[in-house]
């Protein structure tokens, strides 16, 4: 059996109606964020409805074409092939894929490990975590994700520490978001652990991570960063962070399809993670044994290397400023508008593609429930409200590279509109 031949084979594809540009490499050129006609090329390689303007691209990301069709070849050979090839050949073609992960993000293959989500993973990392002893510290902020904050709570009862939470301050600008991380560090001096997060998926924040894991480690604390919205996003070199404990996500930025997600640790770290329940001793550091997600959907992990080719083509400083591009052009359209609070910095250091807003004095989710509900039912346009900020709620837009131009315009247009 030879999986590479048959995925070649035209007799064994299955049919697809849906048909793609073909798409050079442009990773090594750069194209203007306003080059309407390059990116029009990028966007027909998307197969997006008509009936709603998606500029919710933050829960999870859409497959392009030739990913979409990878996923369809894939899903019939593994159906095809069943058990035979998940438990004979399956394993070798993990380990390549392993393999050109780690190269991309510039880790050891012994330090990766894929999962379903970048919440098992983040998961398994602080309920694994086991330097705390009983009256120890951790502390997590507002703008971290819900379930993160869940799994950071319960290490009160599961470790016995006392548990902080941090207001990241609105407006947020780089100092005083280290700033108020540099007090939380200075109030609790019994802190081993922080969680922190790359892009807040509240906001879209992009916390200076680097300055603030220095920072911690200098105070011996630890750090395990949420990197779920990040990679793929923007452009940012992943080593240079200098975080020995990370989840990630691949199913949203980097478009994978759905239940992919991936866990570092720094090979002399693995053991400061305890494997999963009953995987192993603890004197074991194979980093396997710090998740288990049962069976994965294996035409999903397969698909990973088309995923990569087609981002890789495209070039993700291409990618970064264009996304840049899309949200600042509806930011700046709404800006000066004295009813609209814009939630995330206009500093490019602290967004990518995804920003939040509020109407002013409208800070319950159930007004930004009724405030996405217009833009979806009268003004076509799909958004999401979000809780969980100190100061009050809001609409998250996301745009996504299948997004133009006329995309955004309609939300400038919807948002004034409203407020008028």
């Amino acid at each position: 059996m030879n999986r590479r031949k048959f995925l070649t084979s035209t007799v064994a594809m299955a049919t697809v109606s849906m048909a793609a540009a073909p798409l050079l490499s442009y990773a090594h050129t750069t194209r203007e964020p306003d080059d309407e006609n390059f990116w029009a090329i990028i966007r027909n390689q998307y197969d997006v409805t008509s009936d709603i303007t998606n500029l919710e691209a933050g829960y999870w990301g859409i497959m392009s074409i030739p990913v979409t069709q990878a996923y369809i070849r894939h899903t019939h050979f593994v159906n095809q092939n069943s058990s035979y090839y998940a438990r004979r050949l399956y394993w070798q073609d993990y380990a390549d894929i392993i393999a050109r992960l780690a190269k991309k993000l510039g880790v050891r293959n012994d330090e990766l490990v894929l999962t379903r989500n970048a919440t098992e993973a983040m998961q398994s990392l602080i309920n694994g975590y086991n330097n705390l002893e009983e009256g120890d510290t951790v502390i997590y902020a507002d703008l971290d994700y819900g379930s993160m904050q869940s799994e950071m709570r319960y290490l009160k009862n599961h470790r016995k520490v006392n548990v902080v939470s941090i207001a990241i301050p609105e407006p947020a600008s780089y100092q005083n978001v280290i700033d108020v991380y540099e007090k939380a560090l200075n109030d609790n001096p019994k802190c081993k652990m922080m969680l922190m997060t790359h892009v807040s998926n509240r906001t879209g924040l992009i916390t200076p991570v680097k300055e603030i894991t220095a920072m911690a480690k200098a105070r011996g604390v630890d750090v395990i960063l949420d990197a779920a919205h990040s990679w793929g996003q923007f452009d940012f070199n992943f080593k240079e962070l200098d975080v020995d404990f990370v989840g990630l996500n691949l199913h949203k930025w980097i478009g994978v399809p759905l239940g992919v997600g991936l866990l570092y640790i720094r090979k002399d770290r693995i053991l400061d993670i305890d494997p999963l329940r009953g995987e192993a001793g603890p004197e074991n550091d194979e980093i396997r044994t710090r998740v288990h997600t049962g069976t994965m959907n294996f035409a999903a992990v397969l698909t990973i290397p088309t995923a990569l080719d087609f981002q890789e083509n495209i070039g993700i400083k291409n990618i970064d400023k264009r996304l840049k591009s899309l949200r600042n052009q509806w930011v700046d359209g709404v800006i000066n508008n004295s009813k609209v609070e814009i939630l995330t910095p206009q500093d490019e250091r602290m967004h990518a593609a995804i920003t939040s807003f509020r109407i002013k004095g409208k800070t319950t989710y159930e007004e930004n429930k009724m405030l996405m509900d217009t833009l979806t039912d009268k003004y076509g346009i799909f958004t999401v409200a979000i809780s969980g900020i100190e100061k009050g709620c809001g609409i998250r837009v996301s745009p996504s590279l299948y997004n133009s131009r006329e995309d955004i315009n309609k939300l400038i247009a919807a948002i004034n509109d409203i407020t008028a």
